[in-house]
């Protein structure tokens, strides 16, 4: 009795198929590196969520998480742990079924080697071969139904391995979404703190230019209380001078006008004696008038 296997669907090439996102209509994108092409057509499609249209990539991450919407199941963020647990789940059951076929397998070459040394003992040929038909067709029947399950099981089994696969690249998405979103937050928390550096550098510096200003304007200050002082004493010194000298020239115009009144005094005296003198004056008189020895 020979047993075969059939190849599952979707190993013999690398042909893209449709894009595995729930309800979307086109195609898988072209995958060009060897390997498991690609599942989704990577396009931003308008999604409707609670009546607002929304532009969703469609990418293994994004419809992980579609799916358990759709299944009314929680999005706890661990996609590949969830993943691993039902591939291990359905790989339990393939392994069980498989046991259980291998048990059914082995009753019925038992039953048919007992059938055997039946008709063997028993001596007719047609009864025997009605019996030993009757016994292939029923382990025909239970082979048919193991081959059955263990497609289905292996079908499972690499729909399992498909959504383990989805889930790791779903979570790769999601690492490199955290990288990314990590990265730009350190990128701000630096562009924030050199920010408050240089804030703090423009404090410092209005504090030195406000302290310059105000130094500055003290000394001027005290420069003009300087001036003014010098001004004041220089004004009062010409002040003092100034007064000096109006009463050495009150003085002067005293003292000359002292000197007029005897100058006017002396000429009047010269004039009353000019004026006083004879015309014809006694000879006697004025020889004793004149002065000796001459």
């Amino acid at each position: 009795m020979t047993i075969t296997t059939q190849t599952p669907a979707g190993t013999a090439g690398r042909e893209s198929g449709p894009c595995r996102y729930p309800g979307c209509p086109n195609p898988a994108r072209a995958g060009g590196a060897p390997g498991r092409p690609p599942g989704y057509c990577g396009q931003e499609v308008p999604e409707d969520r609670d009546g607002t249209p929304v532009l969703v990539r469609h990418t293994p991450l994004a419809a992980f998480r579609r799916r358990r919407q759709l299944a009314g199941q929680s999005d706890d963020g661990r996609p590949v742990t969830a993943a691993i647990s039902k591939a291990g789940a359905i790989r339990d059951d393939a392994l069980a079924a498989m046991s259980r076929l291998g048990g059914q397998l082995a009753d019925a070459i038992s039953q048919l080697a007992v059938l055997s040394e039946q008709l063997a003992a028993a001596g007719d040929p047609e009864a025997a071969e009605a019996q030993a038909e009757t016994v292939r067709a029923e382990a025909a029947a239970q082979l048919e139904h193991a081959r059955a399950e263990t497609a289905g099981h292996a079908a499972a089994r690499h729909a399992a391995e498909l959504d383990a696969a989805e889930a790791r690249a779903a979570a790769a998405e999601a690492v490199t979404m955290m990288e990314t979103a990590a990265a730009s937050r350190a990128r701000a928390e630096q562009e924030a703190r050199n920010a408050v550096q240089a804030l703090q550098d423009g404090r410092a510096a209005h504090a030195r230019d406000l302290a310059a200003a105000r130094a500055a304007a003290e000394s001027a200050a005290i420069d003009r209380d300087r001036e003014r002082q010098q001004h004041e004493a220089a004004l009062a010194a010409a002040t003092g001078t100034s007064t000096a000298l109006r009463e050495q020239l009150a003085r002067a115009e005293t003292a000359l006008d002292r000197e007029r009144a005897r100058q006017h005094e002396t000429l009047a005296l010269l004039h009353g004696l000019i004026t006083s003198r004879p015309e014809n004056p006694d000879p006697k008189t004025a020889a004793r008038r004149q002065p000796a020895g001459r």
